[in-house]
């Protein structure tokens, strides 16, 4: 019986006889382990077994309670991998799956505390393995994620951005880097896909209103972007960044109106809104009432404006109730702004500073989804999230 403490193996009078990785290889192992400096795996050793935790807390058992796999080099979604005997090691030598003999690809996830998290083909991104099967026959194997139109020379997140934009080959490169800039956030972290398997795509038509899928709480899912809209917010956005404050017309010069312009993510975010829980958009309405309350005090709409947005006089644009004037209309805008806010990094710390309760519902999107959106999304969102974070798309840090 041995002790390993911090991946230093210890016998019964507590020397260090050796060093354990949590992937399962030994390292300057002596006495009961044999003298050995290089790395090995714990296979190699007869009767060993060790049972306890990694490095983050989840139950680790060496050699896995799973079929063993192959062994060789993985590259998964452009992140590259060592496998011994099927488990799925980074180069630090941190477990972080398994790979069997027929290309299924299990994610060992800390989020949903699941050892071995079996990633349906539907959430598995572009694998690479080059090695020797279990049985020692010599083994390549390719899979490609299965987006049509899938570019083997655009990333994961990039691929999900075009697949939804039906659009994006009609577009010009400074209008592209706009709409992957919008969505990359969304994509990244595993919502884009469930909300366009869920709700429908976005494109480009002439002559539209407004591209709302949410707006009026009707269903339409697909959503039509404005074209000439489209085309000045582009414009905006490079002129100006996320924000751009404007005056709402000449008459009412005194008057201010902050404005976002992220068309495309504002639209997305009215498709958002269908999946999340009937508690959360409550939740949201609730927010939105409140807010419009106190704006009405602190800054009712000046007489003869025909409109709805939140106006401000030139000194108060700082001291604003909501992220954007438009965000007034009605709790769908006001959630779309948020979304839209939420999408940049600049955006972000606005929103985190004027409206931390929406914020606080949009890191729990990213972060927590089962806690925000319906149920029936639960597993799938996980699925896809844990694939994601074996890929190296989404991470820890993404919001940074």
């Amino acid at each position: 019986m041995l002790v390993v403490d911090y991946g230093v193996i210890l016998d019964l009078n507590g020397s260090a006889v050796g060093f354990l990785f949590e992937d399962g290889y030994l390292k300057d192992t002596s006495g009961p382990l044999g003298d050995h400096e290089q790395l090995r795996p714990i296979e190699d050793v007869d009767g060993c077994l060790f049972r306890g935790i990694d490095s983050r807390g989840l139950e680790l058992v060496l050699p896995a309670l799973i079929a063993r796999g192959p062994s060789g080099a993985l590259v998964y979604n452009n992140t590259p991998f060592h496998v011994i005997h099927g488990r799925i090691c980074t180069q630090e030598h941190k477990l972080a799956g398994h790979i069997d003999d027929q290309g299924a690809i299990y994610a060992r996830d800390h989020v949903t505390k699941k050892h071995y998290l079996k990633i349906d083909p539907s959430a598995q991104l572009s694998t690479a393995f080059s090695g020797t099967k279990s049985n020692a026959e010599k083994w390549k194997f390719d899979f490609v994620r299965q987006i049509p139109g899938y570019r083997k020379d655009k990333t994961n997140a990039a691929n999900e951005i075009i697949r939804y934009f039906q659009d994006y080959d009609k577009v010009n490169t400074v209008q592209k880097k706009y709409v992957l800039d919008s969505l990359a956030l969304w994509a990244s972290c595993g919502i884009l896909p469930i909300v366009r398997k869920s709700e429908g795509n976005a494109g480009l038509s002439s002559n539209v209103k407004h591209g709302a899928a949410g707006v009026t709480g009707v269903r339409t899912g697909m959503v039509h972007l404005d074209k000439e809209e489209f085309e000045k917010e582009v414009g905006y956005f490079n002129r100006w960044g996320t924000f751009a404050v404007v005056k709402p017309n000449e008459r009412l010069f005194q008057y201010l109106e902050v404005r976002i312009n992220l068309v495309v993510a504002h639209e997305f975010g009215h498709q958002l809104e269908f999946v999340l829980s009937q508690k959360t958009q409550e939740k949201i309405q609730d927010l939105y009432d409140r807010k419009k309350a106190n704006c009405n005090k602190v800054h009712p709409l000046p007489n003869g404006y025909p409109g709805q947005a939140e106006l401000v006089q030139i000194d108060r644009v700082v001291s604003r109730v909501f992220i954007s004037g438009y965000s007034r209309s009605s709790w769908h805008e006001y959630w779309a702004e948020g979304v839209a806010a939420f999408s940049t990094k600049e955006g972000r710390q606005a929103l985190k500073q004027l409206d931390p309760a929406v914020h606080e519902i949009l890191h729990a999107v990213i972060f927590e989804p089962q806690t925000v959106l319906r149920p029936v999304f639960h597993d799938t969102i996980m699925e896809v999230q844990a694939s994601f974070r074996l890929g190296g798309d989404f991470h820890e840090n993404i919001l940074e």
